[in-house]
């Protein structure tokens, strides 16, 4: 059984292992990368705010591991915020806990989770936030707070992108797949399993489909988005996946287990 990380190069090592612990053949093919970004006077000011005036905002919303650290690195050592701390997923909480920070996080791992939480959906006009993440992240949340009056800062310490060697590897992960079908008995097959942790990550999957076959000169034998069965993260992109009439099984975050479980439930489905 075949499964495809695409989780950028600096995150995805922990869940191939794990997938590749649980039997399963692991080809890693990154959607995204993470690349620094200059940080503007504004956004630095917002920091100092931060903490330099405890009281000026009422919630810190940390959207992944990478935003934390470069986060953390940019606050004086040993300083604790006074104001609720959300990270969006385990792995981030993880990263602020082990700087001694109270975290929270929501029940979903997405906008809509950070959503249902009182933390945020009980704060209106005169109340402030303010949000580390990449840069463009987290825009449904954004305007969710904004529609209620609410003051968002955003510092945008990173820029996902796709990777420039992203058509070469893509062009490999094809050639093994048709290694690998070929070693396979000859059984009703099972697709290869992808997963797509964000609406960027499925518009480049898609963009390298179109590229390949083009370099090709022909799509009479390419391979098709349909030729996969895919694990989607949130309900907006499964939304996405199933208008396309793809095969796709929806998980609400991106921890080992939970993606060993919706390969369960893909497969019996």
């Amino acid at each position: 059984m075949i499964f495809i990380n695409t989780r950028p190069t600096s995150r995805a090592q922990p869940l191939s292992l794990a997938m590749q612990n649980r039997g399963m053949t692991v080809l890693e093919m990154p959607l995204l990368e993470l690349a620094p970004v200059d940080i503007s006077g504004r956004e630095l000011q917002y920091q100092k705010d931060f903490y330099q005036q405890p009281e000026r905002y009422q919630a810190l919303v940390v959207v992944s591991p990478t935003a934390a650290r470069m986060g953390l690195a940019a606050c004086p050592q040993g300083f604790i915020p006074k104001c609720a701390v959300i990270a969006v997923g385990h792995a981030t909480a993880e990263v602020l806990r082990a700087a001694g920070w109270q975290v929270q996080c929501p029940d979903e791992y997405s906008n809509e989770g950070m959503i249902k939480m009182p933390s945020l959906n009980t704060l209106s006009t005169g109340h402030h936030i303010l949000v580390w993440r990449g840069r463009g992240g987290r825009r449904v949340l954004v305007n969710f707070l904004q529609e209620n009056g609410v003051t968002v800062d955003a510092i945008a310490w990173y820029q996902r992108r796709c990777p420039i060697d992203a058509l070469d590897k893509f062009t490999r992960l094809q050639q093994q797949l048709v290694t690998l079908s070929a070693k396979s008995e000859p059984i009703a097959p099972i697709k290869p399993i992808t997963l797509i942790s964000s609406g960027e990550a499925f518009t480049n999957w898609r963009m390298l489909f179109a590229e390949w076959q083009t370099d090709r000169m022909t799509s009479t034998d390419a391979a098709q988005l349909s030729d996969f069965d895919y694990l989607t993260f949130g309900k907006r992109l499964t939304d996405t996946l199933q208008d396309l009439q793809l095969n796709c099984m929806r998980i609400e975050h991106l921890d080992d287990d939970e993606v060993w479980q919706g390969i369960q439930r893909l497969i019996n489905n």
